[in-house]
């Protein structure tokens, strides 16, 4: 027999060995990051467990070890129901994706989106509907670094509509500091908000101050530093320091 086709076939034995071995490996580390995924859509029963589920998720993130990127299987585990078990209200700022930043899969969160992550009656009445309908047991306040809402508050920027909005943001504005502008100042303001914003939740939802004194959820305060990926977490309505 030639060497060469010799040498030849034993490549092509080695190969038909390892191909089974690979191919058990890629269908393994799928499978992992399937069921880790599945993992993430049980119950969560407390929203103690939604806050250590939301702090776990972007612990992954910060690590790069996020399961839930197989989209077409999570669509498939969500296309009969769904069961967020927090809702965010966040800003519209386009680096502050929740789902992303907490690592949570389709059908884990209700997420609310306006400029300055502020309330209204509409942002209310979909809080009330995500814990009374739909039995969500968190909501986060979610507040960001460089937020241009809040930029806007300060730098009194009218347009038709905006003016209104920057005049809920403006209360957190620090009368006391020396302006102009600076990254501190957003900083400092976009944190006060959230609490504001959280004060104002409460206020004036009876349904969900009800919730909230008898322990069935709770509203946090949460921000994200978009420089870094960090989500400080804010459970005690203090100001985020």
């Amino acid at each position: 027999m030639c060497p060469k086709y010799e040498r030849n076939n034993r490549r092509t034995q080695f190969l038909f060995v390892l191909c089974p071995f690979f191919a058990l490996i890629i269908f393994s580390f799928i499978f992992f990051k399937n069921e880790k995924a599945e993992e993430h859509h049980l119950e969560i029963k407390t929203p103690d467990e939604a806050i250590a589920d939301l702090k776990n998720g972007n612990l992954r993130f910060l690590e790069n070890k996020s399961v839930h990127l197989n989209y077409a299987h999570e669509i498939d585990l969500t296309k009969k129901e769904q069961h967020p078990h927090t809702l965010v209200l966040t800003c519209i700022d386009s680096r502050v994706p929740p789902e992303i930043i907490f690592d949570q899969g389709i059908g884990n969160l209700f997420v609310a989106r306006v400029a300055g992550n502020i309330e209204d009656d509409n942002i209310l009445g979909s809080m009330e509907f995500a814990t009374t309908i739909k039995h969500t047991k968190l909501i986060v306040v979610l507040g960001h670094n460089y937020c241009g809402a809040v930029q806007g508050a300060i730098d009194n920027i009218g347009l038709e509509h905006l003016t209104q909005l920057t005049s809920q943001i403006k209360p957190s504005i620090n009368p006391h500091k020396t302006y102009p502008l600076s990254d501190y100042t957003i900083d400092d303001t976009s944190r006060k908000n959230v609490v504001l914003t959280i004060e104002k939740i409460i206020q004036k939802s009876a349904t969900l101050e009800h919730q909230l004194k008898n322990k069935e959820i709770k509203i946090i305060g949460a921000y994200y530093d978009i420089t870094n990926g960090k989500v400080a977490f804010l459970e005690n309505n203090e100001v985020l320091k």
